[in-house]
């Protein structure tokens, strides 16, 4: 697929995605971004990791009161691509994260513009002008649309270029080191916010049994999850268990 198709499809996702979003169709994610990236450069595999990392690296983080927040769906777009043309993980991984970040300055624009429609909207109410308020109203996604979907057609585009720049951040080792803290940390932080929800001082015993399972008997996040929907099965009497 050309750079161009991949800028137009991947584009598309990104911002019809974004608007599904805001109508409560919850299908912006980045698993499921990362396997469409994966599809379109022929590399599912590479997507879904990158996906699944970029899901950790987002744990805990939410636009609460209207927050800006780091894209990880739009990076992981970036990324799997990349590292599906380049081969390489954790290029790809590098790509995601910084343009993650880079992403939060077009939410704060795409969230902007909404006031021109707010405005607009206002004066059609005050006209009474029913019909004018409604497609006001509806146009007034455009700017989380547009805001989501234009960088990533540019960005498709100039993907040379964005291949330069991401080999120049991986030699130069304090860029590297620096953003493989950040990697890191996220994760880390996406968790302590999830337990600091946790009624601990009465689950204390799951939150051990679970660290036992992962740490020393190896078993993986499903399985983990499994375990935990049978002992909360078995909390909650579910089957006839008491």
């Amino acid at each position: 697929m050309s750079n161009l198709m991949l800028g137009i499809v991947l584009g598309l996702w990104n911002g019809v995605s974004m608007v599904l979003n805001l109508s409560g169709i919850g299908v912006r994610t980045t698993l499921i971004t990362g396997v469409i990236a994966g599809a379109c450069v022929g590399d599912i595999n590479m997507g879904f990791q990158i996906g699944a990392t970029c899901l950790l690296m987002s744990i805990g983080f939410y636009t609460y009161g209207g927050a800006t927040i780091p894209d990880y769906i739009t990076g992981t777009l970036f990324g799997t691509v990349i590292a599906a043309k380049s081969g390489d993980y954790s290029t790809g991984l590098t790509v995601a994260v910084a343009l993650a970040l880079l992403m939060t300055q077009m939410d704060i624009l795409g969230r902007a513009s909404t006031t021109v429609f707010q405005h607009l909207g206002d004066a059609a109410l005050a006209q009474n002008n029913i019909k004018k308020f409604e497609a006001v109203t509806l146009a007034g996604v455009l700017p989380w649309a547009l805001s989501r979907m234009i960088p990533v057609v540019l960005g498709m585009l100039l993907l040379d270029q964005i291949q330069v720049l991401t080999d120049f951040a991986t030699k130069v080792t304090w860029i590297q080191n620096g953003l493989s803290v950040v990697g890191g940390l996220l994760p880390a932080v996406g968790f302590a916010l999830l337990l600091s929800y946790m009624d601990l001082t009465k689950y204390w015993p799951f939150l051990i049994l679970g660290f036992v399972l992962y740490a020393y008997a190896g078993m993986g996040t499903i399985a983990l999850a499994l375990v935990g929907l049978a002992a909360g099965g078995l909390m909650m009497g579910v089957g006839g268990a008491k």
